[in-house]
């Protein structure tokens, strides 16, 4: 299959590699079959979201554990159900928010995005309460940077 993207150009598909979101995503209901790309051709903790059936539709996402390794979500079991699928086989996802200046780069660890990478099945939790927000820096290490001020000599 292939898909025409503004963002990728061409790109071809493997249908086994479909992902389906039965509840589509939150805003984007209608589209309820993705692929997931890697950003680059390594094993780098980017990836594409793209639609199969809207080509216009790409987000990018993270393996939030990288740059949080302390992150943790507390999914009841009756959500994992939806998936039916076993919790070895799930991986998580974050929706990343990209500026113009990609340092300034968050992600949203309050709602991942859950997928079974067997059963290729997806959804983003939402969880009722949380301590993460939507959007988090990925490299909050440039904003604190820009705070430091030349304390004289040149």
């Amino acid at each position: 299959m292939i898909i025409e993207n503004k963002m990728l150009g061409t790109v071809e598909i493997d249908e086994q590699a479909i992902v389906e979101f039965p509840a589509g995503i939150p805003a984007f209901e209608d589209d309820r079959e993705f692929v997931i790309i890697p950003l680059d051709e390594k094993e780098g903790p980017f990836f594409y979201l793209l639609s199969v059936n809207n080509s216009d539709l790409c987000l990018v996402t993270v393996d939030p554990f990288v740059f949080f390794p302390d992150y943790s979500v507390d999914v009841s079991d009756e959500e994992l159900k939806k998936l039916n699928a076993d919790q070895n086989s799930l991986s998580l996802l974050s929706v990343l928010n990209i500026p113009e200046d990609f340092k300034k780069a968050t992600a949203n660890l309050f709602a991942p995005l859950i997928i079974d990478t067997v059963g290729k099945r997806g959804m983003q939790y939402i969880p009722q309460k949380s301590d993460y927000k939507t959007k988090h820096l990925i490299f909050p290490q440039a904003s604190e940077n820009k705070s430091v001020k030349n304390s004289g000599g040149e």
